[in-house]
């Protein structure tokens, strides 16, 4: 039997300085069973989730929100980053295709996955603790 246990809930406004508090405040609900090596991979991969949400989620006008939640899984630590926003769209013609952050998070995160749709856009990623991390 797998038991899950909350690490984090978090929500907040989807706005540059944001992404500092994510990386933080994931940073120490990992710390005490988190090699520090894993701990930096999995604030770059928040704060690489965070900043899509914020840059790409919501119009200009909107006051959205960004969620963010992590849960230990025995020796598995889940992260979801979750928006309401507009989901991710294919740039037009003459734009920039943007940035590396979903490369960033495919090469780092062992496990990932994207879901976008008309209800927001939920990035979830797995790390391995391994099997000498107390429970």
């Amino acid at each position: 039997m797998v038991t899950a246990t909350k690490c984090l809930e978090l929500s907040l406004p989807a706005i540059p300085s944001s992404v500092r508090v994510a990386r933080a405040a994931v940073a120490e609900s990992v710390a005490p069973f988190a090699s520090a090596e894993l701990a930096d991979d999995i604030r770059l991969c928040v704060s690489e989730a965070v900043t899509n949400a914020i840059r790409h989620a919501y119009r200009p006008a909107d006051n959205g929100e960004v969620e963010l939640l992590v849960v230990r899984l025995d020796n598995e630590l889940r992260v979801v980053v979750r928006d309401e926003g507009h989901g991710m769209q294919k740039p037009h013609e003459g734009q920039p295709a943007g940035g590396f952050g979903l490369l960033i998070i495919g090469r780092v995160a062992p496990r990932h996955a994207v879901h976008t749709g008309d209800d927001g856009t939920t990035v979830s990623m797995s790390f391995d603790l391994g099997p000498s991390w107390p429970l």
